[in-house]
């Protein structure tokens, strides 16, 4: 027999909890039906839509006993436990019910009711797992017996190990948490906490709280991880608003989990932590402040654990689980204001929220002031309505609620008259990023600008400690961290100038002291140097919100230019374009076209171009800037050798070879003048020609300023550093086209650990160089092994770079041809058929890449016979060789010398010979009598001979 929506009959206990203590319930429900007991929980066995009067009455007469979990929430107004103990105790006295208490956090003898008092009850909090199990099966009355299933003794293996899904003492902790701290007032949202656990519980695992700003989703978010923390592993708090910063805050999980070096690069710590939560349940990540559904779903991890995003967009359907987020209800608007003022009528309660709207925020500002101030609510509620006046009569405000901006008024008048030294602080953090301001770090950094007025924060924690809570008793200011976060609706507030509290020159004098101050603190590196990135990390969101408004100021202008650069430095390339695209935009409207800061953007937004693999729109970008900055600066300006070095970048990605040569010697000339031999800059240039000279088979001439440029690099800049490492790549490159194989892979190993210890596994430059380690593996003969290693460099290219990028496109080449040597031509004729087409539509049919795939190929086609299709297209490669690299460029040679053996297959003897007669002698003009090219060449032509003078001699015979 069953009753409402299904229940069983009668039950043994009935739990009575409430909402915070979820996971204790949960915990408590679990266990006891694991020792054989029936229970009744809500969130277990109560429909939606079912009326919770009734299921708890039908309850309360079918449960044996009530277990009630006590907590100081348990006992608050209004609560459905009031009923539920109430009626439980009126049960016990009459001798028809059980009531057993059980306290899951600590309670002092005043917060109990009379009559409770003279019950025994049991306490779970404070107890190991195991300690809080035997107490709550004494006070049930059943003897505790073992702690878990023993192992069956004809296995190795125990197999009773306890089941993971099963809930957690709510005391335990995650391994991993940097959730912000724990509103201590936070009330209300019971029952979107409970919809939130609930649908994870139901295999959602993706959640997104929406709604409009000021409602409260971010305490909310905050308020489950710190409810239902125990019920995990790890527990981490992303701020999302800015996606570029997502790979430093992922790093940091890593360093905490322990499960990287703290020397580990951003880029690959992250995807460590990435690889942990795939291959790990238990987690909770929290998106805080998410912007762009359809961008941000390929940023989400995967894995067995939970995603939680705050937003304010709506349409995260096809991403998450989407849960809106409204005002409060009014009974929530009480319990709000009754926190921060206990004794507060009700009546007065709903004064203020129905004239602050039930919005969360502005109650807690409401909240707060008159808890500090002994404001009464008259007094309140007619400042309040002044200056929504004042705010009618102003110029037209940002922020969406005038009441939750007369509210901001008057909290921070208050603050101002209490602790100008905070009021002054806040004013300046109200035009930094709705991200986290890190004071502990920047007060403390030599020469941080601060005005007069605030110099006694620099390097006194306590003082700055002491500032951020004056904020936070008034509700302007979160704290985290060694820092704060104030909320986007508030600093609107606090910005705009036509408010009662500051004036307009006291606001433009904060804006100032904000862009002072972040400037005070940036790393003095340009974004180049892997140790200040973290640095960087952290500045990067205030630099961005701050240069969208200080387009006038030059040193602004030129800490944005240096954020970019580290953005291209760390290999986020993506994003330094985006950075780049919108300082170019932003300035294009305010400077004219050959500004020096303006060419500089569009240099960076080239420099991205290349890196990104569009190289037709970095050569339509940087023409214009070239000769701009040449009419406006001179040749000699490092604005206009900056654009030139991306001018010639653009050249040598389109095979443009001899123009890039004549623009990187004049570079190189010029810097080495201006600027010195041993300068950063002149070293970059020196490289750059030398991979250039390479592209034109110049190889003798590249090792000398390679090794050159190398040298003084190690002295210069270090072992480490990115240029240091590119330049060693790009040397070990020309050792390999000069047949020194062993040296090249000697330093390629070096530099592949020394790239991926600086800049990581999956940053552009250290797959450079694992290529061309693979590529000395190769040549060595270790076939299997540069297999191995090229698959794992395309595994990267294609997550890194894309799928069709000029370096992917390679990594294919370089795969099909270790496949090649190891005799799998079906599957490179495949890879090769797909590159040759896709090289083709990006780079062009007579781009020297696309020549080099078309070779491949055709060497494939050699290996399985289809030599009339192999002598077509090497016929077809070496007429386009000859056009753009010239008659004796190695590629032309090399090119030559398999048409040649082509012919030979094809009975065209003569002409094979004849051909790689003069691929000999080219190849001996060019690489020297001792390169292995020339002697295979020279073995060939040799064994053409030796076969045609026998023929020769068989012909003559009578």
């Amino acid at each position: 027999m069953e009753t409402v929506s299904g229940a069983p009959e009668k039950v043994d206990f009935f739990i009575s909890y409430a909402g915070v203590e979820r996971a204790w319930a949960e915990w408590v429900a679990w266990h006891l039906q694991q020792h054989g007991f029936s229970v009744e929980f809500d969130h277990w066995h109560w429909q939606a839509g079912d009326n919770t009067t009734l299921r708890m009455s039908d309850a309360l007469a079918r449960a044996d006993r009530f277990l009630a979990l006590l907590s100081r929430s348990y006992f608050e107004r209004p609560r459905y436990t009031r009923d539920e103990w109430t009626a439980a105790f009126d049960d016990r006295e009459r001798g028809t019910g059980g009531f057993i208490p059980l306290h899951v956090a600590e309670l002092e003898k005043s917060e109990i009711p009379d009559l409770l008092r003279p019950i025994k009850a049991g306490i779970l909090y404070g107890k190991s797992e195991e300690e809080a199990l035997t107490e709550l099966l004494s006070a049930v009355g059943q003897p505790a017996g073992p702690q878990g299933k023993p192992g069956f003794p004809g296995s190795a293996a125990t197999l009773g190990d306890r089941d993971e899904a099963a809930p957690r003492l709510p005391a335990s902790t995650p391994r991993a948490s940097n959730v912000p701290p724990r509103l201590p007032l936070f009330t209300g949202r019971d029952e979107v906490l409970d919809r939130i656990r609930t649908t994870f519980q139901s295999r959602s695992p993706v959640q997104a709280l929406h709604g409009m700003g000021g409602v409260g989703k971010t305490q909310t978010a905050a308020e489950y991880c710190h409810r239902f923390a125990s019920q995990y592993d790890t527990v981490w708090w992303l701020d999302a608003e800015q996606t570029v910063t997502l790979d430093s805050q992922l790093a940091d999980l890593a360093h905490t989990l322990k499960t990287v070096p703290a020397t580990m690069p951003v880029a690959d710590a992250a995807q460590s932590a990435r690889q942990h939560l795939r291959t790990n349940g238990r987690w909770l990540l929290v998106f805080d402040n998410a912007e762009d559904p359809g961008t941000f779903r390929s940023l989400l991890p995967e894995g067995g654990g939970h995603v939680l995003i705050t937003s304010r967009d709506p349409g995260w359907h096809s991403a998450a689980t989407p849960m809106d987020i409204g005002l409060f209800a009014r009974a929530e608007s009480r319990s709000l204001l009754a926190a921060y003022v206990p004794k507060l009528p009700q009546t007065e309660a709903d004064r203020l929220a129905e004239a602050l709207g039930d919005l969360p925020l502005a109650l807690a500002q409401a909240g707060g002031l008159i808890a500090t101030s002994g404001f009464s609510v008259d007094t309140y509620l007619k400042d309040l309505t002044a200056t929504s006046r004042l705010l009618d009569r102003s110029a037209p405000i940002t922020y969406r609620h005038k009441t939750l901006g007369a509210a901001v008024r008057l909290s921070s008048a208050h603050l101002a008259r209490t602790d100008p030294v905070a009021s002054e602080l806040l004013r300046i953090c109200a035009f930094l990023a709705p991200e986290p301001i890190p004071l502990d770090t920047w007060l403390t950094k030599a020469g941080v600008e601060l005005p007069p007025s605030l110099n006694g924060l620099v390097s006194d924690l306590v003082a700055v400690a002491d500032s951020i809570a004056a904020m936070a008793r008034l509700g302007l200011v979160r704290p985290q961290h060694g820092g704060l976060t104030i909320h986007r609706l508030t600093a609107a507030v606090l910005r705009d100038r036509t408010g009662a509290n500051a004036t307009s020159a006291a606001q433009e004098s904060a804006h100032e002291h904000a862009k002072n101050l972040v400037i005070s603190v940036r790393p003095d590196d340009e974004g180049r140097d892997p140790a200040t990135w973290q640095e960087w990390a952290g500045l990067l969101p205030h630099v961005m919100t701050l240069s969208e408004t200080w387009t006038q100021d030059d040193d602004m202008r030129e800490l944005s230019l240096d954020a970019t650069q580290y953005l291209l430095m760390r290999g986020t390339t993506s994003a330094a374009h985006d950075a780049a695209r919108a300082l170019h935009q932003r300035w294009s409207a305010e400077f004219p076209p050959d500004h020096p800061h303006l060419l500089t953007a569009e240099t960076l937004l080239t420099d991205s171009l290349n890196i990104l693999g569009r190289y037709r729109q970095a050569l339509a970008v940087i023409e214009n800037v070239v000769e701009l900055s040449r009419n406006a600066l001179g040749d000699d300006h490092e604005t206009t050798l900056a654009a030139n070095t991306a001018l010639a970048t653009a050249f040598t990605n389109l095979g443009q070879y001899h123009e890039a040569q004549v623009i990187e010697e004049d570079v190189l000339r010029r810097r080495r003048s201006t600027l010195g031999e041993d300068h950063r800059d002149t070293l970059t240039s020196g490289n750059n020609l030398a991979v250039t000279l390479d592209t034109l088979g110049d190889h003798h001439a590249s090792r000398a300023l390679k090794d050159d440029v190398l040298k003084r690099q190690r002295r210069v800049l270090g072992e480490n550093h990115p240029d240091t490492l590119i330049s060693a790549t790009n040397l070990a490159v020309t050792l390999m086209d000069l047949g020194e194989f062993v040296q090249a892979r000697a330093l390629l190993e070096g530099t592949v650990d020394r790239s991926r210890e600086t800049l990581g596994d999956n940053h552009p430059n250290t797959l450079n160089a694992a290529s061309g380690l693979a590529a000395s593996l190769k040549d060595l003969g270790h076939h299997h092994k540069a297999q191995t290693l090229r698959e794992d460099v395309l595994t990267r290219r294609r997550k890194v770079l894309g799928e069709d990028h000029p370096h992917t496109l390679d990594s294919y080449r370089d795969l099909a041809s270790s496949l090649t040597y190891l005799g799998h031509h079906a599957r490179a004729r495949s890879i090769l058929d797909d590159t040759l087409n896709r090289s083709r539509a990006m780079l062009g049919d007579t781009h020297p890449d696309t020549l080099t795939v078309a070779h491949n190929l055709a060497t494939v086609l050699m290996r399985v016979n289809q030599h009339v299709q192999a002598r077509a297209l090497l016929q077809s490669t070496l007429d386009k060789h000859r056009a753009t690299l010239g008659p004796e460029h190695p590629n032309t040679l090399t090119t030559a010398a398999n048409l040649a053996s082509v012919l030979s297959h094809l009975g065209r003897r003569k002409e094979a010979r004849a051909l790689l007669r003069n691929s000999l002698e080219g190849f001996r003009r060019t690489l020297g009598e001792e390169h292995p090219k020339t002697k295979a060449v020279a073995e060939q032509l040799a064994g053409y001979k030796k076969v045609f003078g026998k023929r020769k001699k068989k012909i003559r015979r009578p």
